[in-house]
């Protein structure tokens, strides 16, 4: 990614200053909690490269606070937003956060997950500028289409968006977390947003997950050539760190359907999160410290139970 200059360095660096410092320690967690942070200490950015920045603001689910991450990417000929916030009031402090670091107008936003804690702030894309375009894959923009701010252009395979002298790479990668997941690759910075296909040190959120699936994308990349993976939620640290926990975040997700299976062959029930026996013989080990997992376990047995017994939709987004 080149480095424009837009005569407002001096500005972006106020602005960087002026937020709360970035958790430095290494805890295995999403909880904001955890970290010493409080929900006041958000939104917080992290920059990766020149004029490409990890914004993060926060979402409780559960009885647990946990970082919600976008991607901001500043061209010479417009911004890119990927993923959104939860809701319009976080939406609205990102569109102006953005304008005190770039006079561009934002002119794409990229729908890496459908779900609403990702999609609920879009509004406030649309306010900041009437002609922004939202882009998803197809199965999300059919999953979206009651949404106020549908996408109106899709990505089946991968697109390239010219801005400036800025390539920005839309991946569709393969169905994951949802039935409609998309990356961005930045090719110049070698910076790869994801999503929540990774969910770092987050128990794997399986509601409308392809859980097979969900592993063979996360091969693919790990085959791709990244200086930064860069996950949907939980904190971003140094570069090492995040290609190594996204090896394990694979291997959670390898792990829940091993320990679905085992539970599946022994003729345990898991119908659905609320009436599963099998839950209560499963052996989570060091996964059940991970954020989320009260609330995630068994909805995760229930859908790969539901992929065992060969019920998951064939194509689609989010059912």
């Amino acid at each position: 990614m080149r480095k424009y200059r837009f005569g407002l360095g001096a500005l972006a660096s106020a602005l960087l200053l002026a937020l709360p410092a970035w958790g430095t320690t290494l805890a295995q967690t999403a909880d904001i909690a955890e970290r010493g942070l409080k929900a006041s200490d958000f939104p917080r950015w992290k920059k990766l490269v020149p004029n490409v920045y990890v914004y993060s603001d926060v979402l409780t689910e559960a009885g647990t606070t946990l970082t919600t991450n976008s991607l901001i990417v500043v061209t010479g000929d417009g911004v890119v937003v990927v993923d959104g916030q939860d809701n319009l009031a976080q939406g609205n402090a990102m569109v102006g956060n953005i304008k005190k670091i770039t006079p561009q107008p934002i002119k794409y936003v990229v729908i890496a997950s459908d779900h609403p804690d990702h999609v609920g702030g879009n509004a406030a894309f649309r306010a900041a500028n009437v002609n922004v375009v939202f882009i998803s894959s197809p199965a999300s923009q059919k999953v979206l289409e009651r949404n106020p701010n549908p996408p109106s252009e899709v990505v089946a395979d991968q697109r390239t968006l010219h801005l400036g002298e800025s390539d920005i790479e839309i991946l569709n990668l393969g169905r994951g977390h949802t039935g409609g997941d998309l990356a961005v690759y930045l090719p110049e910075s070698k910076v790869l947003f994801l999503g929540e296909l990774y969910l770092r040190f987050v128990f794997p959120a399986m509601v409308t997950a392809f859980p097979s699936e969900w592993v063979a994308t996360i091969e693919k990349a790990q085959a791709m050539d990244v200086s930064w993976y860069v996950p949907g939620h939980g904190f971003v640290d140094d570069r090492a760190t995040m290609k190594t926990d996204l090896e394990k975040s694979r291997n959670a997700i390898e792990y829940v359907i091993a320990e679905a299976k085992r539970l599946h062959a022994a003729g345990l029930d898991c119908a659905s999160e609320k009436h599963c026996s099998a839950a209560q013989r499963a052996n989570w080990g060091a996964y059940s410290k991970w954020t989320l997992f009260s609330s995630q376990a068994s909805r995760a047995l229930a859908r790969v139970y539901l992929e065992l017994d060969g019920k998951l939709p064939n194509r689609g987004g989010s059912p």
